[in-house]
């Protein structure tokens, strides 16, 4: 594999980070802490907020599933529209195909092996380097998840945007091994989440740097039992881009040739299909 192709294959990741299941942190027992007045609003918004979206039974036991959806860039960047479709069955496996604008990539998880596959060529790559796809997406798709992640959860306040009262919640903890720091921002009248602001302590060749990006849910609808984000504006550094959901296949009984290696198996059927 030549450096050249390496290169075009951590470009394409990078740029599909920005649109990147995470695993739920196991809640903690037998602790006995004082009251902390923040901490219980907090907790008391999350818990109203996992109803909104559909109970927490409902939203831990849709995590295998396939989203069809558009994303295009937002501002004078000429790009044009880019088709993504992403297959996950439980944290373990993962595939997302993305085309359009003159991409055509797949990215591939199965267990701590990875796999970027442009045109005919294929690279491997350690799981880490191609989770942060996973988790974007996971983040984008199904911020319900959020509400079972975060170990550390603190209510700061209210604030006013667009005609809605929010509830401010700081949270942090570690995602998948990255240190987020972030605050949900909370529809006061549906208690779904509005807005997801963060912040992701990254390593590089340089050294450890700091990733900044929000979502912004516009629009939720509801399938099979769960309220899901299917209008939403993606912030990363000065780039913005509307992700628009076409379609969603829960528990879609995923063929596991999907999550092999694509050198290996060429002709696996499409996502969503038998």
């Amino acid at each position: 594999m030549t450096r050249l192709f390496r290169g075009a294959c951590l470009t394409i990741l990078l740029f599909l980070s920005q649109f990147a299941w995470f695993e739920v942190t196991p809640k903690a027992e037998n602790q006995v802490a004082p009251p902390d007045r923040p901490v219980e609003k907090s907790a008391e918004l999350f818990r109203q907020s996992a109803a909104a979206y559909g109970g927490e039974s409902k939203i831990l036991s849709l995590q295998d599933g396939c989203y069809d959806y558009q994303i295009e860039a937002l501002g004078a960047s000429g790009e044009k529209p880019i088709n993504l479709k992403a297959c996950f069955k439980t944290d373990a496996l993962f595939r997302s195909e993305a085309r359009g604008d003159g991409l055509e990539a797949v990215t591939i998880i199965n267990g701590n092996n990875g796999w970027v596959k442009v045109g005919n060529s294929v690279l491997s790559l350690p799981r880490k380097e191609i989770d942060p796809v996973r988790i974007g997406m996971v983040v984008q798709m199904r911020p319900d998840l959020l509400l079972v992640s975060f170990p550390k959860h603190r209510y700061t306040g209210q604030a006013h945007d667009d005609g809605k009262t929010l509830d401010l919640v700081e949270v942090s903890g570690f995602l998948a091994g990255e240190y987020v720091r972030g605050r949900l921002s909370f529809d006061s009248a549906t208690h779904l989440i509005s807005r997801y602001e963060y912040e992701i302590e990254k390593e590089s060749p340089k050294g450890k740097g700091i990733v900044k990006g929000e979502e912004h849910y516009l629009r939720y609808e509801e399938k099979d039992g769960l309220k899901i984000p299917t209008e939403i504006l993606s912030t990363q550094g000065h780039k913005t881009s509307r992700l628009t959901l076409n379609s969603v296949q829960y528990d879609s009984g995923l063929d596991p040739g999907l999550f092999q290696d694509p050198s290996s198996s060429p002709n696996a059927s499409q996502p969503g299909k038998n």
